[in-house]
């Protein structure tokens, strides 16, 4: 019985029982069906050679450049949310740590609703604890969490990104997702 494959669908027919063929679809061998198609060694993965016939290739390694690259990205991400921030909440730029610990009292200061000291760095880099009203440390935590909310949306971009290189099986793309 003739067999045909087609490479852009990697399926097989058979003119007996399929009423349309695809256009790309070229003859392939009992033997060959058996080997590549049939019973594939399960180290192997099919693919296809110029002429379109099917054969068998070790798997792409793709899965563990996708999953370095997301680390990658997870770890860029984490570092530039924990790195600081700048507001001006006090009506001049002052840096704040961002470290967990520094978000946790954040919230917490929050939270309270309440005038509170809170540490931070002027320009000149001078740390202390500085007064700030309810409505200062609000817009404190506001400022934080539009910074943060912007690099998750940025790691979540970049990891689509890469969720459509791995699917695409494009390695070179995998590769050229950078934070």
């Amino acid at each position: 019985m003739q067999r045909f494959y087609s490479p852009s669908l990697g399926t097989t027919y058979f003119p007996a029982m399929h009423a349309s063929i695809p256009d790309d679809a070229v003859p392939i061998s009992e033997v060959l069906y058996l080997s590549v198609i049939a019973n594939p060694p399960m180290d192997k993965v099919r693919s296809h050679d110029a002429n379109g016939l099917p054969i068998l290739i070790d798997p792409p390694r793709l899965q563990p450049v996708y999953d370095a690259q997301t680390a990658r990205i997870n770890a860029a991400c984490e570092s530039a949310i924990t790195a600081g921030f700048w507001s001006s909440a006090l009506g001049t730029r002052h840096q704040y740590s961002s470290e967990l610990n520094d978000q946790l009292n954040l919230t917490g200061a929050v939270l309270a609703g309440l005038d509170t000291l809170f540490a931070c760095r002027d320009e000149a880099g001078v740390r202390e604890f500085r007064p700030h009203t309810y409505a200062q440390i609000r817009q404190v935590g506001e400022d934080f969490t539009l910074i943060k909310q912007q690099l998750l949306q940025k790691a979540y971009a970049l990891k689509q990104q890469l969720d459509d290189a791995l699917s695409a099986g494009d390695l070179d793309a995998l590769e050229a997702v950078k934070w």
